[in-house]
């Protein structure tokens, strides 16, 4: 039996999820996005089965809905969508935070054997540096050596939250099982930091009277420092912001250290900080690139098919839990 996955956004994140699938044709893939021309451009390509033109029709009938839409637009969605998922569906919510997609869900996906996944795909280490963003960014190898955090609603049963980890392990990704406020807490620092001090920085660099020709001679270290701001998502900003208030705090006193010793003409000490931070992002690099955490769950020898994957989770386990009730 054909196992059918509907995507429900194709922005970078999702477009890339339809293009990995595509190597996979025992699954049925089917597609919705508020641009109607990019899910027929790949229903055109042959990249899905089909092209859907609102979200009831794209989810009816659906095994696994895997929700890539931006995190701003997730709740809204699941309210539409949460009466009209089928029993022992599974809906993974991919986005930058775990914590509120779960909390959404404890609120709209109420009704029993609906099966709920936070999901944050952590992407190729070979796209660290691109700056890319959008549909048009899209690439069948986004997950190749990355890794996707992955934490279960309270009541989503284990085979759902296996079938998250085996479709990671089908894309070439790890799995990750994580607290989802840890996790949180730790994306304040690794992804929402970064957005806000690439925000700063522009915004103090545009409002010298030098900027038109600061603009003319600025080079990779303004490109590289500013592009957090590519992907900086304004609803995870404000739906972290407790976690990245304690952050910022952190920097403004290392702020305030830097200017001391700045102020001080205390060069050695500069040299010194400036050594340790590039030996430790070198190796943090080093270690991204090789991917061999100690708390990732490496994938088995033998990856499965698509079919296989699914089919285990929907024609077993689960369809087995519903006839016993």
């Amino acid at each position: 039996m054909p196992v059918n996955v509907t995507l429900l956004g194709l922005g970078r994140v999702g477009g890339s999820l339809a293009l990995a699938l595509q190597a996979h044709p025992d699954l049925r893939v089917s597609a919705y996005d508020a641009d109607p021309d990019l899910s027929r451009r790949l229903q055109s390509r042959g990249v899905i089965a089909r092209a859907q033109i609102n979200l009831f029709s794209a989810i009816e009938g659906a095994d696994l809905i895997l929700l890539a839409a931006p995190l701003a637009e997730q709740r809204e969605i699941m309210q539409h969508i949460a009466p009209e998922l089928r029993a022992n569906s599974v809906l993974a919510a991919f986005g930058p935070l775990l914590a509120p997609p779960l909390a959404w869900a404890a609120e709209l996906v109420t009704a029993p054997e609906r099966h709920v996944v936070a999901v944050h795909p952590v992407l190729n280490p070979a796209q660290l540096h691109t700056g890319a963003a959008g549909s048009e960014a899209a690439a069948a190898d986004l997950f190749t050596g990355g890794l996707w955090a992955l934490a279960p609603a309270p009541n989503c049963a284990p085979e759902a939250l296996k079938l998250l980890a085996d479709l990671a392990r089908l894309l070439d990704a790890f799995p990750y099982y994580v607290d989802p406020a840890e996790h949180d807490g730790l994306a304040a620092a690794s992804d929402g930091l970064p957005a806000l001090l690439a925000l700063a920085l522009l915004q103090a660099a545009a409002a010298s009277p030098g900027w038109n020709e600061t603009r003319k001679v600025a080079d990779r270290a303004l490109a590289t420092a500013t592009v957090a701001l590519v992907d900086a998502d304004a609803a995870a900003l404000r739906l972290n912001r407790a976690n990245l208030l304690r952050y910022l705090e952190a920097v403004l006193a290392e702020l305030a250290l830097l200017r001391e010793r700045l102020a001080a003409d205390d060069g050695p000490a500069l040299r010194e900080l400036l050594l340790l931070a590039a030996e430790r992002r070198n190796a943090w690099l080093a270690d991204r690139r090789r991917g061999d955490w100690e708390a990732v769950e490496l994938p088995s020898a033998d990856i499965p098919s698509g079919g296989e994957v699914f089919g285990r989770m929907f024609l077993g386990a689960l369809a087995a839990k519903r006839k016993d009730q």
